[in-house]
């Protein structure tokens, strides 16, 4: 399941723009490349029931089942069971087995070796339809337990990213990693009845906008109120916008930190951002969202603040504070002394806060600091998605209604 996403959300900004109309029209049986291995020396593959190894597109060598298929590197060609290749090789596995990597994990599709020019390695690439893919994701991001109709929702969300981010590490040679990069992925050891079952009962959905595959982001929870992606990554989004986030019931909706003025002007130190001793800490109170302060976004999530010290002041973002202080998310809230966390999203939009914006720091007095949510906060709330279709058990479709509450004005579609 998802904690905190930095790279993937990193590289979902830079990649905004990036999917082609080609993508989506290759349909829900285009095959993937799946970057699982880079940098290698070698590598030793077997095929349960046998395998057959390719070079330059042509049957080179079968190998019996269980016999492995050792590919190592020297100089600057491949050898193959100690046959030398100039070019990659693909080992396929024989009638219906599959193919399994000395390391214990096993794969669907077939395994393809490659020494890029740039690397220093043989990069290993997993060659396996989109929809097989996705037998061996969903469950890495989601609790193979939850119910079938969250289950669901991940999986049309997991098939989308993945058409979306298609040709994303190009230049490595494959369209995506096996980690949090693209999405965790661990092939046939990653897979359960339930998710292939989900997976199955939405083969070739996904979600569009203005009939292109979205960014199909999600986060672990989204602490009440999901944000506004330019308040996140910096672009404007249109199919992602801050909306109610219904996982008050969930595990990891609140949470607290307890500090010290003294811990956090040494934590701070430690991030080069000195200010010496803390007096005074600048920031809007959390209250009801859909929130409209300069400070922070429409979900309330921490955009700056500042910190008044003896040695000066600075001013951080959220993302910077989160970092410093090992925090879930940027949806938070501090005080000192008598004034006490609230408990839920709910209270807290309804209470009215006591606190100034500017508030002084005492010595030596516990400093809270109470939040929300787990991770970026942008997309499907995982545990919102859970909460929804719990609550909606006699619903037909309910996994639709999370996907378009979740991702504004997006239509469900399904590739041929």
């Amino acid at each position: 399941m998802i904690k905190t996403r930095l790279l993937r959300v990193l590289a979902a900004a830079a990649l905004f723009v990036c999917l082609t109309a080609t993508a989506f029209c290759a349909g829900s049986d285009q095959t993937l490349r799946i970057g699982i291995r880079e940098g290698s020396k070698s590598v030793s593959i077997i095929g349960t029931q046998g395998a057959a190894v390719y070079k330059n597109g042509s049957l080179w060598k079968k190998v019996g089942a269980n016999k492995p298929v050792k590919v190592e590197l020297k100089g600057k060609d491949l050898v193959v069971n100690g046959s030398k290749s100039k070019g990659a090789v693909s080992v396929r596995p024989l009638k219906k087995g599959v193919v399994k990597l000395t390391d214990g994990y096993l794969y669907r599709g077939s395994i393809e070796c490659m020494q890029p020019s740039k690397a220093s390695g043989i990069t290993v690439v997993n060659v396996v339809p989109l929809e097989q893919y996705l037998y061996g994701v969903v469950g890495k991001e989601m609790s193979p337990s939850w119910s079938s109709e969250a289950l669901k929702a991940q999986a049309v969300a997991a098939r989308t990213y993945a058409v979306y981010h298609k040709n994303s590490f190009r230049n490595k040679g494959f369209d995506m990693t096996d980690d949090t990069r693209s999405q965790v992925y661990a092939g046939i050891n990653g897979e359960s009845p339930s998710i292939i079952s989900a997976v199955d009962a939405t083969k070739g959905e996904i979600l569009t906008y203005k009939g292109k595959p979205i960014e199909a982001i999600f986060c672990a929870t989204a602490g009440g109120w999901t944000e506004h992606s330019e308040n996140v990554w910096g672009n404007y989004v249109p199919y992602l916008r801050g909306v109610v986030d219904r996982s008050e019931k969930m595990p990891s909706y609140s949470w607290t930190v307890t500090t010290t003025p003294e811990k956090l002007a040494a934590n701070l130190k430690a991030a080069g951002k000195n200010v010496g001793k803390i007096k005074s800490i600048t920031l809007s109170p959390l209250g009801k969202r859909p929130m409209d302060v300069s400070d922070r976004g429409v979900s309330g999530r921490v955009l700056s603040m500042t910190i008044q010290g003896s040695s000066g002041s600075i001013r951080l973002t959220g993302n910077a504070f989160q970092s410093i202080m090992g925090l879930k998310s940027t949806l938070f809230d501090i005080y000192q002394g008598a004034e006490k966390k609230q408990k839920d999203s709910k209270k807290e939009n309804k209470k009215k806060s006591s606190r100034k914006m500017t508030f002084k720091i005492k010595d030596k007095k516990p400093i809270t600091i109470y939040g929300f949510g787990w991770g970026h906060g942008l997309g499907m709330s995982q545990y919102g998605a859970y909460q929804m279709a719990q609550e909606q058990k006699n619903a037909k479709n309910t996994y639709r209604k999370i996907l378009q509450h979740y991702y504004t004005g997006v239509k469900l579609d399904k590739i041929d």
